[in-house]
């Protein structure tokens, strides 16, 4: 194991949290973020189903003064009748449909939440990586400059070898509180989704990604735009119906000569323009889904494509920093260090050995860090649940 690796697993491990990222994924699904998303699909889902369900029962009611025409007497006559409307469209496939799209819904929304978990924890913990790297820099600095301290009162060093030191200690002091003061915002909006209060873990981030999952296959969003199809070909086949709606009653009149009970039913005649574009609407709608379906395939292929391009250039950017420039560059400012200790070499050759050292580790960070993030900005797009890689 190179480098790079052993020193982000010991840094890791010693500024590492309590809370694992699979405890993190696990606390969205509770958080008010998609509760609120959650009662929002459902209101919608109901709304639209309310489209095809019919209204409860409706009673009407008449009520009129006749003057007898052959006697002297007046009378109040009424009418009383219990309506209902009826529909004879498929109405409980449009309502599965929509049941099933909501759920779909639902689950993208979950996945999308949590890799946005997940990108946020891999901020947090590449910043908290970044400054217990500078952590470590710093106490070996202070060790170095006591050191200094020594030679300069011995006279085997420069007093400016001495003030260099100090200013990188103190340059370093000021770039760890940046990165704590950033560790803290990240870690406030990770906590923000989760409503936890816990540090992450860090330890369980891979240090790289696959390329052999078949990513499309996995992507909940695809499914998700099937089940609007499902649910736009239902309405269209609801609204298509012959006869969409009758209404029907039984009611009662009682009038000055007679009394009777009645029965009657209401069927439409025409269409009606409204009719019309009831059916055009959903016709529209169902072609909408089909263009949307087949524009996201083509946009998701790309996606992909241009995904696994960028992560083959990570990987390798990743492995030679870690294969040949970080050990090539630790080794240099060991030597350096230790000609500088026997007074056979230059400070500054030292000081800028440990900058170039220092860079390069800081680039692995961020290049591990890059191709995380640029795995959970995909998994986001595409719906892709993160925890399907946690081992």
């Amino acid at each position: 194991m190179k480098i790079l690796v052993l020193l982000l697993l010991s840094l890791a491990g010693l500024s590492a949290g309590s809370m694992p990222l699979a405890s993190y994924l696990t606390a969205v699904e509770s958080s008010n973020a998609i509760g609120a998303f959650n009662a929002q699909s459902a209101a919608e889902a109901a709304l639209q189903r309310s489209q095809v369900q019919s209204e409860g029962f409706l009673l009407n009611g008449e009520l009129g003064y006749a003057a007898e025409k052959q006697s002297d007497r007046d009378a109040l006559e009424y009418h009383l009748s219990v309506e209902k409307r009826l529909f004879f469209g498929n109405s409980g496939a449009y309502a599965d449909a929509l049941r099933l799209s909501s759920e779909t819904q639902q689950t993208l929304q979950l996945n999308r939440l949590r890799t946005v978990v997940y990108e946020h924890y891999v901020n947090a913990c590449a910043l908290q990586e970044k400054a217990g790297l500078l952590k470590d820099a710093q106490d070996r600095n202070i060790e170095l400059t006591k050191l200094i301290d020594e030679g300069v009162k011995g006279g085997e060093f420069d007093r400016s070898a001495l003030l260099r030191s100090e200013l990188i200690v103190d340059e370093l002091q000021l770039r760890i509180r940046d990165l704590e003061s950033r560790y803290y915002e990240a870690l406030q909006t990770l906590q923000l989704y989760t409503q936890t209060d816990e540090e992450p873990l860090c330890q369980d981030l891979p240090f790289a990604v696959t390329l052999q999952d078949d990513l499309e296959a996995d992507s909940l969003l695809y499914r998700y735009l099937e089940s609007e199809i499902t649910a736009s070909s239902a309405l269209k086949a609801f609204h298509a119906t012959a006869i969409k709606e009758v209404s029907v009653g039984v009611g009662y009149d009682n009038e000055m000569d007679l009394s009777r009970g009645i029965v009657f039913m209401q069927i439409p005649l025409t269409q009606g323009s409204r009719r019309e574009s009831e059916r055009e609407a959903a016709a529209q709608s169902k072609l909408a889904a089909q263009q949307q379906l087949l524009f996201a395939k083509a946009e998701m292929q790309a996606q992909i494509r241009s995904y696994k391009t960028a992560q083959q250039t990570r990987q390798k950017a990743y492995q030679r920093l870690n294969d040949i420039l970080i050990p090539t560059a630790y080794e240099t400012s060991v030597l350096l260090l230790e000609r500088f200790m026997g007074s056979e070499g230059s400070y500054l050759a030292y000081i800028d050995s440990q900058k170039t050292l220092f860079d390069l580790l800081i680039r692995g960070i961020d290049t591990r860090a890059d191709t995380l993030l640029a795995q959970a900005k995909l998994y986001r797009t595409l719906g892709i649940d993160p925890q399907k890689d946690i081992k």
